[in-house]
């Protein structure tokens, strides 16, 4: 559970930045600790894709390219190694062809800047094969990082549970909830929503003693360790998902877009 000080509400620019400046050190301890296989880019790299690789391509105003199939796998790559593993996610959506995925992208960041209305973008995203609010929010950032959060566990859980781990369903309706959050808290600070994004992810990911304030100070982290984030045993998982893609929910036990 999060201190009550570190909570949306509550917390100040300062601590912000605090956390902010632990996420860089805190990512390369997570995939250092993670085994990869032959030929697999590391999370550290993905990571550097997410947030610096594509952000360069597709920034608004600037774009050097469209996206293509291949970005949104490598993106969906990082999501998977950044958050919860979902196994048959890819496998959905490497089943897109290559100019349904650029088409919808552009409509969507195109529907985007004329209106700023991010619910409504995604839902012209969520017409793609596995891609629900939370992998179409994370296409989306990636164009509007200034502006648009991504759906992470972490940042819902911060922003609209107050720190506490809930039971996500991955809606549009649940966009909304994180998406207005997420544009208060950037306007009561004056951030991004991306480095949002990252204060959620250590704050939610860090070991308790990691984020505690001392004094009203948050404590140093000279070691930073990850919340069962470097843990390589196998578990049990299943895609949960929004209602945009209903005979997909019928038809497959494989799983559910997000």
């Amino acid at each position: 559970m999060v201190d009550t000080n570190l909570l949306p509400d509550n917390i100040s620019l300062e601590k912000f930045r605090q956390l902010l400046d632990r996420y860089d050190s805190f990512i390369e301890s997570i995939s250092s600790s993670k085994e990869v296989k032959p030929g697999q880019k590391t999370l550290l790299e993905l990571d550097r894709f997410r947030y610096h690789d594509a952000v360069s391509l597709f920034h608004p105003g600037d774009s050097k390219r469209p996206m293509t199939l291949d970005d949104v796998k490598t993106l969906v790559d990082w999501k998977l190694r950044h958050g919860k593993f979902r196994p048959t996610l890819m496998k959905l959506v490497s089943e897109n062809d290559e100019e349904p995925v650029k088409f919808m992208i552009e409509e969507a960041v195109k529907r985007y800047r004329a209106d700023s209305n991010a619910p409504k973008a995604l839902g012209i995203i969520a017409k793609l094969r596995g891609i629900g609010p939370a992998t179409g929010s994370l296409l989306l950032s990636v164009h509007e990082p200034k502006d648009v959060i991504f759906f992470s566990d972490e940042a819902f859980n911060w922003l609209c549970h107050d720190g506490q781990n809930s039971s996500i369903k991955y809606t549009a309706k649940e966009y909304e909830e994180l998406n207005a959050a997420a544009q208060a808290l950037a306007k009561r600070l004056g951030v991004d929503v991306v480095d949002i994004e990252k204060v959620a992810y250590v704050l939610m990911k860090e070991e308790p003693s990691e984020t505690k304030p001392t004094n009203g100070k948050t404590a140093a982290t000279p070691d930073v360790k990850p919340a069962q984030a470097g843990s390589s045993k196998k578990r049990k998982s299943k895609i949960s998902g929004d209602s945009t893609d209903t005979t997909l929910l019928r038809r497959s036990k494989r799983g559910k877009a997000t």
